[in-house]
């Protein structure tokens, strides 16, 4: 007898309903595959990558804390915005969602507007702090995120010693998606488009995002500061590529002053590599 082949369906950890507030009974339910749920994350030991100048990262030895920028004061400022296609088109698993609860709804232009002005509330009271999870060093992210200044570092960390080092603080982890233009961003709460970013823009960066929110009763910050546990985040210093003579034990010395044991290393790129990535946008 033949065996009969079955497709099998991908993995969901994460389900969006439908609630009857009259009643909290829930009206329809559908999975959200693991592939787009964003606090799905990397293994525990993948490397992650932090490229930060060398007064920042004594900003953070210092005060043991991780620097949690204000979301709508990043450069980018579309960073977890909805885009144009979200005025007049669901995302796949919403409008599945939708369907299976027989609702037929068109987006129209003054529930758009809402819909952005809620988006704009939120991105007031999100914080962030990222990492390029990368098995290597970037010239790329060396060029993008240092402007070119050679007293700068890598730090390299892993998922896991992030998330330990994290631990018992209010913030969550996530993994960022990149989606192409006309294509509608994550649509199912007002934080969702929070873990992405445009495709060809960021693509490059492969981020992973620490985000806390603050409460809506707290006074307005551009910043916050998490407490971290250094020794655990911290694994690995790699310097600059055309880092000054001396800067490497300037480095060393200074995660020995605050009791960090992690390696410093050379980079094991050249000035050439960063002009090469910069001449040709290359990774």
């Amino acid at each position: 007898m033949k065996s009969k082949l079955t497709k099998a369906r991908p993995q969901s950890s994460m389900s969006l309903g439908i609630i009857d507030r009259r009643n909290n009974s829930v009206v329809s339910s559908v999975p959200v595959e693991d592939s787009q749920n964003p606090h799905i994350l990397p293994p525990s030991d993948a490397f992650i990558w932090h490229y930060v100048r060398f007064d920042y990262f004594q900003f953070l030895l210092q005060n043991k804390a991780l620097w949690l920028t204000r979301l709508d004061k990043q450069t980018d400022k579309n960073d977890g915005m909805y885009s144009d296609t979200n005025a007049h088109k669901w995302t796949p698993v919403v409008q599945n969602l939708l369907e299976h609860a027989g609702f037929t709804v068109q987006s129209e232009k003054n529930e758009w507007s809402q819909f952005q002005w809620n988006n704009q509330i939120f991105r007031q009271r999100a914080f962030i702090h990222c990492w390029s999870i990368r098995k290597k060093e970037s010239a790329w992210m060396w060029n993008s995120f240092v402007s070119g200044e050679p007293r700068s570092v890598a730090v390299r960390s892993t998922v896991g010693s992030l998330q330990a080092a994290l631990t018992g603080q209010p913030v969550e982890i996530l993994r960022m998606f990149y989606y192409p233009a006309g294509q509608p961003r994550p649509d199912w709460s007002y934080t969702a488009p929070f873990a992405a970013k445009d495709r060809d823009a960021h693509i490059r960066e492969s981020e992973l995002r620490v985000l806390t929110m603050d409460g809506h009763d707290q006074p307005e910050a551009e910043y916050k500061l998490i407490p971290v546990d250094r020794k655990q985040l911290i694994r690995k210093v790699v310097i600059h590529p055309a880092s000054p003579f001396g800067f490497r034990d300037e480095v060393r010395n200074m995660l020995k002053l605050h009791g960090v044991p992690a390696h410093v290393a050379g980079s094991q790129l050249r000035t050439g590599d960063l002009q090469a990535a910069a001449l040709h946008g290359t990774r």
